[in-house]
């Protein structure tokens, strides 16, 4: 079997486990003979109210960075299926009250606060869970500073559980079949578990032990190279060029402390440390040049599958580069260089002006006639000074099509802002590149 088929194989089976984790209430109950009333509006509503159970209950485990669950799809992806996923049971769960209300024309369901404790209990769930789809839909747009959001997604998830646990075990749980109620325990447990797992054992148990912050050095206007070396006794992380990986920087001196994803930018085959290279924008990343050698810092990885080495063996390998976008692709061309791996690669790499140009100079000389790889790097620039004498623009259909000629037999790797990534994708697809062939680093929390 093939690599890519048994990939396809390993989505496959783990997709199906998830389906059939999400419908086992449904499963369950039919097998023990339990019913949904006469009325089939209400009916829908006890399913949806299962269903909704289910799929929130099982939200923690797509973000819990267990390797096994994230390995096949890339955690990037999994967290644009945490979304879906967490909008998807909200609406199941909301829908809940207001299917039974009217299939038993009982208004006050949803309209009195006289009613049991487990019915104001799921009321008040309710109102934190809609509150928390809305932050979760549109905290960008509402301009929610991260941390906030970050935390209130991390405080408010195993209360919204514990909630829906609650009423729905004591208003019809509790009365349904030992095998049911087992199951209903066992999805409450998957979830507790995986959040448990990343909040208490991942985060807290790497303050334990930290790795420490070996080197800080400016490498481009708002760009810096940290490196950082596991603790004493440790071995490390194995990892893929182009891989991403967790830090929260212990610092003191008064400076945030905060956990922000960035990309791997060393390479794989220098052992015993690894480097990122963030660059000055938001709240913390401002301050990530106040970082100092002997810092500590709680390092999760390895994460993400944006790396030429799960792809096929093509002809060619295409890298588009915008702005700090160029960071996985440092770290892929630094394992080429350092393994003596001479495929043809050609880099379009994307700025404003000639400052922004990060790893010019290593990029220069990898492009030396007798270099690995065979390194061909276009730079192109949105706003050249008035001595550029290279491309000028964005990384366009004309530039596409004269730089890159036939793309037939090339694979596309591209990382940058999110509308130049659109932008070079469409062109491609209009250029009938396969999909297959074209690879992007869409990331975000």
């Amino acid at each position: 079997m093939t690599g890519t088929a048994r990939h396809r194989l390993a989505v496959l089976w783990r997709t199906l486990l998830y389906a059939l984790l999400v419908l086992s209430p449904i499963i369950v109950r039919e097998i023990t003979g339990g019913g949904y009333g006469s009325d089939c509006v209400a009916g829908a509503g006890l399913v949806l109210g299962m269903t909704g159970f289910a799929v929130l209950a099982l939200q923690p485990l797509f973000s819990s960075r267990f390797r096994w669950v994230e390995r096949p799809f890339g955690l990037d992806r999994l967290l644009r299926v945490h979304r879906v996923t967490g909008v998807i049971g909200a609406l199941f769960v909301t829908a809940h009250p207001v299917l039974l209300a009217l299939g038993r024309n009982n208004r006050e369901l949803l309209l009195s606060l006289d009613l049991p404790w487990h019915l104001m209990a799921a009321k008040l769930t309710l109102a934190v869970l809609v509150f928390f789809g809305i932050a979760a839909l549109f905290h960008s747009r509402l301009r929610l500073p991260f941390q906030w959001w970050f935390r209130g997604h991390s405080l408010l998830t195993p209360v919204i559980l514990a909630g829906i646990f609650m009423h729905s075990y004591a208003a019809s749980v509790r009365y349904q079949p030992a095998a049911f109620r087992v199951l209903w325990f066992i999805l409450l447990g998957a979830g507790a578990f995986s959040y448990l797992h990343l909040t208490v054992y991942r985060r807290f148990g790497g303050r334990l032990r930290p790795w420490k912050v070996t080197g800080v050095s400016r490498i481009g206007r708002d760009v810096w190279d940290i490196s950082m070396e596991p603790p004493r006794g440790r071995r490390g992380f194995d990892y893929l060029p182009g891989q991403f990986l967790f830090v929260t920087l212990l610092r003191a001196r008064g400076l945030p402390t905060e956990e922000h994803p960035f990309t791997i930018s060393s390479s794989p085959a220098q052992k015993g440390y690894v480097s990122i290279s963030p660059k000055e924008s938001g709240d913390f990343t401002a301050t990530v040049g106040k970082t100092e050698a002997g810092d500590g810092a709680v390092v999760m990885a390895p994460y993400g599958r944006f790396t030429y080495l799960l792809g096929n063996e093509p002809s060619r390998i295409v890298f588009m580069a915008g702005g700090i976008g160029i960071t996985p692709f440092m770290s892929m061309l630094r394992y080429m260089r350092d393994t003596g791996d001479r495929r043809k690669v050609l880099l379009l790499y994307g700025c404003r002006t000639e400052q922004d140009l990060v790893f010019r100079d290593e990029l220069e000389r990898m492009s030396g006639p007798e270099g690995a790889p065979e390194l061909e790097m276009v730079p192109v620039l949105s706003s050249p000074g008035d001595d550029w004498t290279g491309e000028t623009g964005y990384v366009d259909g004309e530039k596409i099509d004269r730089l890159v000629g036939d793309p037939a037999g090339s694979s596309f790797y591209i990382c940058g802002p999110p509308p130049m990534m659109a932008m070079v994708h469409g062109i491609l697809r209009e250029r009938n590149v396969d999909e297959r062939s074209i690879h992007m680093e869409r990331f975000s929390l």
